[in-house]
């Protein structure tokens, strides 16, 4: 092709610099008008912008994805890797992350959990829910988890030790508040005997052998906001084949699907109830599964919020 007329604009970034020109080209000699020229100035700064916008948008998902990373290496560092074993007790746990629209914000959640050995033949297991998202809320629940096992063996008592975490809290002026369970057992002849406290947490719930479940735990204070707490440590025992089930508030209250029609009702503590009181029988990983499965089933693969779970279970007897 000959050219015989040809005409340019430059194209430039954000910043003024010309990263190319638009071109048009005749193959006979003409004179561009006016009009011409503005209209190539017009369609030149459009292909500027339109190049600015993919950059933006490929530095944003590139952004997002290094958040996201971040962020899971955040939320893996607040769990154990893998339960401690327990001799003679199945232990099984779940986290599971809130869910996140298309290109929003990859946070941190709060929930943590863990099981590790104290005192003697003392066993603790924690779980909780610091309140919010983010880097401070992965500070707190750092330091909730490393407190609690920094001063597990000095404390005996479940409430004690959660009010140890309250001063901690308090003294570090953490501008969160934090809902927790904690448990130190030991294993008996008989199956399992312990204690447990509350601070602003759900109440544990224990599936018997028969399949009966049953609520554990006196309510108590959240930790963080005040100096003075109202913290009640409440003993049980475990038989052969009952589980001990903590959870944190995203199992009983998870949102249905976002969907058109009437309302649907939450996931609520006695759908929490029902579901694990159908669990009767299944082991401590199972269970966790199922449980799981149906919170997934409720809300659509939508969650609304993070949960969290840690069951311990006392082998059935042949």
């Amino acid at each position: 092709m000959e050219i015989g007329a040809w005409a340019g604009y430059p194209l430039r970034g954000p910043g003024g610099e010309v990263l190319g020109s638009f071109c048009v080209i005749d193959d006979a000699p003409r004179t561009w008008s006016a009009s011409d020229l503005t209209t190539l100035a017009t369609l030149a700064r459009s292909v500027s912008a339109e190049i600015h916008l993919r950059q933006s948008l490929a530095a944003s998902q590139k952004a997002h994805r290094v958040s996201a990373d971040l962020a899971h290496t955040l939320q893996q560092g607040m769990l154990p890797p893998a339960l401690r074993p327990v001799p003679g007790l199945e232990t099984a746990a779940a986290y599971l992350p809130a869910s996140q629209s298309a290109g929003e914000h990859v946070e941190v959640g709060g929930d943590f959990y863990d099981l590790f050995r104290t005192r003697g033949a003392h066993f603790g297991a924690v779980l909780g829910d610091v309140c919010g998202k983010g880097v401070e809320a992965a500070q707190v629940t750092a330091m909730a988890r490393y407190t609690v096992r920094a001063d597990a063996d000095a404390h005996a008592s479940p409430a004690g030790l959660l009010r140890r975490l309250n001063t901690a809290m308090r003294e570090q002026k953490a501008e969160r508040f934090l809902t927790a369970v904690y448990t130190t057992f030991r294993l008996t002849p008989a199956g399992l005997a312990g204690r447990l406290a509350l601070a602003g947490h759900p109440p544990a719930l224990v599936r018997r052998a028969d399949g009966r479940v049953v609520q554990l735990g006196t309510p108590g204070s959240l930790l963080g906001v005040l100096d003075e707490l109202s913290l009640t440590d409440v003993r049980f025992r475990l038989a052969p084949g009952d589980l001990l089930l903590l959870y944190t508030d995203g199992a009983c209250e998870a949102r249905p699907p976002r969907v058109a029609g009437p309302a649907q009702p939450m996931f609520d503590d006695a759908d929490l109830a029902r579901t694990l009181a159908g669990t009767h029988g299944l082991d401590a990983g199972a269970t966790v599964d199922r449980l799981t499965a149906a919170l997934a089933a409720h809300h659509g693969g939508w969650a609304s919020d993070d949960t969290a779970f840690l069951a311990l279970r006392v082998p059935a007897r042949p």
